[in-house]
């Protein structure tokens, strides 16, 4: 799979919030230096988008596409947790995990976690949903959400509320025009290029939220990076825009009302 461009996305798109005003790490993520978070499962992704009814074919390959889409999020999303210093739970392990729980997704929200640091040594649990999607012929936009929530004190340590968007170039009868890097990753994985457009936008946008996390305690720069400037918002309205290129705009409760995390 083509990562670099993507790579490259995310390191820009970090390079946008520096230059706005915000907090420190180590004031908008006190509870996770102050638990010393350093294991992390990632719970399997809820994604409860509306489907499309079966009617015709293009339903059932939308409703694949959607499929594809919500694993490949959930795939990509310790890659970042990773490379930031945290040990991540891993696929096997993690699918035991999943196989035994028998709390729904609302109990392990808001009920006690502490079996979990208990029975296998795990810090925090990182939740993600996708809410909905929405797209025209050269607009993908998800509705998407992060929760990272402590097993030890059952506080949360990050819960962020995310729009994300990618656009495509179009040509001057209005055609989209995807990018290399689009039909490479088309080809990687042998999918359709709106296929490609979903998963390209759901990684880009695990990179960008995760990220931003502190680095963990066993990276070289632990120390250092509590004095770096945070996104420090719950709320991310974010665009991929026609070059490629990372967008990020800060952005209120008030404007998500309208749009949409209720099916």
């Amino acid at each position: 799979m083509k990562t670099s461009h993507i790579i490259i996305t995310a390191i820009v798109a970090l390079a946008v919030f520096a230059g706005c005003k915000s907090s420190k790490k180590n004031a908008f993520y006190d509870n996770i230096y102050k638990e010393k978070t350093s294991t992390i499962y990632v719970a399997p992704l809820s994604d409860i988008a509306e489907r499309n009814a079966e009617r015709e074919l293009n339903d059932k390959s939308h409703n694949a596409s959607l499929d594809i889409a919500a694993k490949h999020m959930y795939l990509t999303a310790a890659t970042p947790l990773v490379n930031s210093g945290y040990y991540v739970i891993g696929p096997m392990a993690s699918a035991q995990i999943a196989a035994t729980e028998t709390r729904t997704r609302r109990q392990l929200q808001n009920e006690s976690i502490a079996d979990l640091n208990e029975r296998y040594g795990i810090d925090a649990i990182l939740l993600t949903t996708i809410h909905r999607w929405r797209e025209t012929t050269c607009e993908w936009t998800v509705y998407a959400e992060y929760q990272l929530r402590s097993t030890k004190s059952g506080e949360e340590l990050m819960h962020v509320w995310v729009r994300a968007t990618k656009l495509l170039p179009t040509d001057h009868k209005g055609v989209p025009q995807p990018l290399k890097a689009d039909i490479d990753f088309a080809e990687a994985w042998d999918c359709d290029l709106a296929t490609a457009q979903r998963c390209r936008l759901v990684e880009v946008l695990n990179q960008f939220i995760l990220n931003d996390l502190p680095l963990g305690n066993r990276s070289r720069q632990y120390t250092e990076d509590r004095y770096i400037a945070s996104r420090s918002t719950e709320y991310v309205n974010l665009l991929i825009d026609r070059d490629g290129s990372v967008e990020m705009k800060r952005t209120t409760e008030e404007s998500f009302e309208d749009d949409c995390f209720v099916n």
